[in-house]
């Protein structure tokens, strides 16, 4: 079947948004595809129950189906669906969520409340990490974004979801290699210097920070790099030791080094100030994190009489904007920078109610909940994997009054919200955020309570 050429309908969207179709009773995901087009594909891969094609043309388009404003969409690996109205991209997220809630969490009729979209659902990431590899090209190294499903990199100018920040501070980092003749990193021969650039904006003071990781210890020219990306913009600029091989980031501190400004930006969500460093987890997008620890702070229902665990709380985030409605917050996260950011960001906003530890969630919460902390409410919002097993029947055996749960994977919300509900758990209600416009994921807030 593979490498043919058939006709085939799209009728429904997956969680990776992928468009689903089928021909006779095989299953086929077609990139780019949208409900309703009518296609034909090339099949790609073909597995033992399904398969991915690859659109050859559309015959009769989907009326979600729009032009593109990225003339890379169809190659960038950053946004799904750049050429689907955006009320239409609401809705299938709506629907992803509402398939991951019936068919990995058993739950009949969940109450998915409509998505809260963004007004103006450009220009939204405040931060974009970018590779740097060897390429075949005049310069010898290539700095994007990966192609869908590969690793080769996509160059481009410009990126309509990206703040523009970053763009000025890839350019500048192009022109430094250039000027100093520094290699990319190789990661199949473990060689050369530069692997990526992280650039984070601060949407309220507008600050901008620069990291760039390093297979080694320094760079040549390094205060020649500093005053460049400071004059396009960067507020701070880090160095990141990363010499593993590993692609998975370093979030120890002692591994970055700041060689021009503080080392840190700050912003603001609300009225609560967040100092970041350059290790710790902070959401993408500023304008919609609003909303979505509004209607997270709004499900727990504070009223300042409450003890609240933050069981994830990065640093401080929700711990801090829920502090002012708790009687005191506890909390938790096991990466040491942000426990530190989290404790200076409670000083930067005179908060004396919260404390925090740092630790896994599944073996500090148990404890503390086995010495006789009693939380009202707890806060939940894990990585992708969602929670561990541990903490959450911590959270059943004490009958903890109310859980939100924030999650920014449907799949292993469901599965831990089926857990809850057999601990004897209701979900009153599930509010998805759409916290990264253009692609298929989606950010959701869920409320379980004691049955």
């Amino acid at each position: 079947m593979k490498n043919t050429e058939v006709e085939m309908d799209i009728t429904d969207i997956n969680a990776k948004g992928f468009g689903v179709g089928r021909i006779n009773d095989f299953v086929m995901l077609v990139n780019e595809g949208l409900p309703d087009d009518r296609l034909a594909i090339k099949v790609v891969k073909a597995k033992k129950h399904y398969g991915y094609g690859k659109i050859v043309n559309v015959l009769k388009p989907s009326l979600h189906r729009i032009q593109s404003r990225c003339p890379i969409s169809n190659l960038c690996g950053g946004c799904q669906w750049q050429h689907c109205d955006y009320s239409a991209q609401l809705d299938f997220k709506r629907r992803i969520v509402t398939n991951a809630f019936n068919r990995i969490g058993g739950i009949e009729n969940p109450p998915v409340m409509e998505v809260i979209g963004m007004e103006t659902p450009w220009s939204y990431r405040n931060k974009g990490l970018f590779p740097v590899v060897p390429s075949d090209g005049p310069d010898g190294f290539a700095i994007g974004m990966y192609q869908a499903r590969s690793h080769r990199i996509v160059e481009f100018e410009e990126c309509i979801i990206q703040h523009p920040a970053h763009i000025k501070l890839i350019k500048t980092l192009r022109e430094y290699m250039r000027r100093h003749n520094v290699s990319a990193y190789n990661e199949i021969s473990h060689s050369g210097l530069i692997r990526s650039i992280m650039v984070r904006v601060s949407f309220s003071t507008k600050e901008v920070m620069a990291v760039i990781a390093v297979n080694g210890d320094s760079l040549p020219g390094e205060l020649d790099l500093a005053a460049n990306l400071a004059s396009a913009g960067a507020t701070t600029v880090i160095i990141n030791r990363h010499i593993s091989r590993s692609e998975r980031v370093n979030v120890n501190e002692a591994d970055f080094r700041t060689i021009c400004g503080p080392g840190y930006i700050k912003e603001c969500i609300g009225d609560i100030w967040y100092q970041l460093s350059a290790p710790s987890f902070f959401q993408v997008n500023p304008i919609q994190t609003k909303i979505l620890y509004d209607t997270a702070l709004n499900q727990a229902g504070l009223d300042g009489t409450q003890p609240v665990i933050d069981a994830h709380c990065g640093v401080g985030t929700v711990a801090l904007y829920a502090a002012k409605h708790a009687k005191h917050v506890i909390g938790v996260d096991i990466v040491p920078s942000a426990i530190s950011d989290a404790q200076k960001n409670a000083a930067l906003n005179n908060i004396e109610n919260a404390r925090f530890i740092c630790g896994s969630a599944e073996a500090v919460i148990p404890d503390l909940l086995a010495a006789g902390e009693k939380p009202q409410a707890v806060f939940l919002d894990p990585p992708r994997r969602g929670c561990d097993n541990a903490l959450l029947d911590a959270l059943i055996t004490s009958r903890i009054e109310k859980i939100v749960y924030i999650s920014c994977d449907p799949a292993t919300l469901a599965r831990d919200a089926k857990r809850l509900i057999e601990g004897g758990y209701k979900l009153e209600i599930i509010q998805p955020v759409d916290m990264f416009p253009m692609t298929s994921k989606v950010e959701v807030s869920c409320l379980f309570v004691t049955g």
